[in-house]
């Protein structure tokens, strides 16, 4: 049986994900980001939202606590913003950390071969995060 551990994983950095965007909406000092921030945590909520049911059917526990990253993530932008604000520059940081994300859908995809019902979740999702990664991208080369 699979275990499912890539899954599991990106679950995990969803969570940890959703909790670095609720500090950088405290810390963003624009409007436009404090959305772009609230939009991509509704964003990860609704995929683990999605994924959670799916997990559990599964026999899967999901953790919603996140790791020690969500620390490490909460920190990095809380420094980030006390040194040099959150604006579009900052977006570059942020991109890099989705596309790890979009890694890890790859192998949770993959992972997931045999299960259609779950590939296909996992397979919006990933679209869904990517239209958001470039749209990041773009506005970060445009600083």
């Amino acid at each position: 049986m699979n275990d499912h551990a890539s899954v599991t994983s990106l679950y995990t950095a969803l969570v940890d994900a959703k909790n670095g965007y609720g500090e950088a909406v405290k810390d963003a000092e624009r409007a436009d980001l404090k959305t772009l921030f609230q939009d991509m945590i509704a964003l990860h909520e609704r995929a683990l939202a999605q994924l959670r049911p799916e997990l559990e059917a599964r026999g899967v526990e999901a953790n919603d606590r996140g790791s020690f990253m969500t620390n490490v993530h909460e920190t990095v932008i809380a420094v980030r913003s006390a040194v040099t604000g959150l604006d579009e520059r900052s977006l570059a940081g942020f991109a890099d950390g989705e596309e790890r994300i979009l890694k890890s859908y790859d192998a949770a995809i993959a992972e997931s071969a045999g299960d259609a019902a779950l590939a296909e979740t996992l397979e919006q999702q990933r679209a869904a995060l990517s239209a958001k990664v470039e749209g990041m991208k773009s506005a970060a080369e445009r600083a």
